[in-house]
């Protein structure tokens, strides 16, 4: 991705910004696949207004009370089959890890290649866990309860998105071995069927707790999509035949089956589509990702334009930032327009819509400065943490690796179900500790490896863009 920290060519001309205009910009990034970088921030800004849309604060008696309009009022909640689109993530993700697999030339192994690619994951998340906590700490020294309570559990449960997406990185290796539309089909129909099988277990009072092996199943099968993508496996019109045929699945599991609407999760559901992941979540990533796939075309001419890709690649620069600072940003404007006695509390009165649709488009506009300011921490390299390492390990290395990595995973997903208290703290501590670990375990770039590599071979995989 262009730096925008270590200046531009000689003669390169800027706008007032001080970066490349959008036609030069265009020149310069002519290897990305733009598809997928337009996927990824369209998306993002999705999530960003979707959670502003969905978020009602109740503040009485010193106690802050978070809802969300879905809950109050159901008509809407069809709405978040257009609002969900977390799927896309993943399918952008293994599809721009798919690209670069193999663009040197050689195969990694999988440890040190997911180690690669959660050093450039992790590096914004240090620096916002630092900013969470000690915020929270401050406010719970000065005895606003309160408020620390929602920075110790919102603040952080956001995360669950990067625990889930590490554990997906991690199969992503094994993915590329993909190389037909039956190899596709097969791989699809394991993951969405595994699914079934743990939704009968836990819907006839099996161990709540299996269903969050969903976590893997439903994440992987945008994975698979976007490995897909990336090899140009599936044809559009294949493609929009599969999107079709799951949306009338997906139909016929909310018509006639145990499944809820809402895609999200929201107060007062007997089963959450979301947490734990879903049948019907599985079906809506197929129907999200084939569908990408079927207009490919279509987002190639938009991505094209010099002026959509110049917000393109600016936006994918700081996606990390963007998607990490958002909420602290949207409760901040929510709170400054409470004091001022604006609120968001009764989604029935006739001012909530223009309330909530304000606060949106002040939040996207706020994100702006926020992302531009922040973003230098998503890429700037941090000491050791960020030092290069080397393509391939040993295999008694590599398996090391990918256990403490998954486990790394698993440590995110708890700590942003359990938040900054209580057993949150531990899941913290182990976060930490098993990515450090990792960090010690990976091979440096230079060092002959048991693989029987040479140093010569052992440049640094750099990651460019959020994978």
């Amino acid at each position: 991705m262009l730096s925008t920290e270590s200046g531009r060519p000689a003669g390169m001309r800027s706008v007032p910004t001080g970066l490349p205009t959008p036609r030069e910009l265009d020149a310069l990034t002519g290897h990305r696949d733009r598809v997928i970088d337009l996927i990824r921030i369209v998306s993002l800004v999705v999530v960003v207004a979707g959670h502003s849309i969905m978020l009602t604060v109740e503040v009485a008696d010193g106690s802050i009370e978070l809802g969300n309009t879905l809950g109050d009022v159901p008509a809407l909640q069809p709405a978040t089959w257009l609002l969900q689109v977390l799927p896309l993530f993943f399918f952008a993700g293994a599809a721009a890890a798919t690209r670069g697999w193999t663009s040197r030339g050689d195969t990694p192994t999988a440890g040190q290649w997911l180690v690669a690619r959660t050093q450039r994951l992790l590096r914004p998340v240090f620096w916002y866990l630092g900013a969470a906590a000690a915020v929270y700490a401050v406010l719970s020294r000065i005895g606003a309860v309160a408020a620390a309570d929602v920075v110790a559990r919102l603040g952080v449960q956001l995360l669950w998105f990067l625990g889930a997406y590490l554990l997906v990185l991690a199969v992503v290796p094994f993915l590329q071995r993909l190389s037909s539309g039956g190899g596709v089909a097969v791989a699809l129909a394991v993951c969405w069927g595994s699914t079934a099988i743990v939704d009968v277990v836990r819907l006839a009072d099996g161990p709540a707790e299996s269903g969050y092996l969903n976590f893997l199943t439903v994440w992987t099968i945008p994975a698979v999509l976007g490995v897909a993508y990336a090899k140009r496996i599936l044809r559009p019109g294949t493609a929009l035949v599969v999107a079709v045929g799951a949306l009338a699945v997906d139909l016929v599991l909310v018509s006639w089956g145990p499944y809820e609407v809402s895609l999200v999760t929201v107060p007062g559901q007997h089963l959450s589509n979301m947490s734990p992941p879903s049948l019907l979540l599985a079906g809506h990533a197929i129907v999200l990702c084939a569908g990408a796939i079927a207009v490919r075309r279509f987002l190639v001419v938009v991505a094209d334009r010099p002026r959509v890709w110049w917000w393109v690649v600016l936006g994918n620069r700081g996606a990390m930032t963007l998607y990490l600072w958002h909420l602290p940003v949207l409760a901040a404007i929510v709170g400054a327009c409470a004091a001022l006695g604006v609120d968001r509390a009764d989604v029935h009165s006739a001012s909530f819509p223009v309330i909530v649709g304000a606060q949106t488009v002040l939040l996207l506009a706020v994100m702006v400065p926020v992302v531009a300011v922040l973003s230098p921490l998503e890429n700037r390299p941090l000491p050791w943490w960020d030092d290069p390492i080397a393509r391939r390990s040993g295999p008694v290395r590599n398996a090391a690796l990918l256990w403490v990595l998954a486990t790394l995973g698993v440590a995110i997903l708890m700590l942003a179900r359990g938040g900054l208290t209580g057993d949150g703290v531990w899941w913290l501590v182990t976060g930490l500790a098993c990515a450090a670990g990792a960090r010690r375990l990976a091979v440096p770039a230079g060092r002959r490896t048991a693989a029987g590599s040479s140093p010569a071979d052992d440049a640094s995989l750099q990651v460019s863009a959020p994978r």
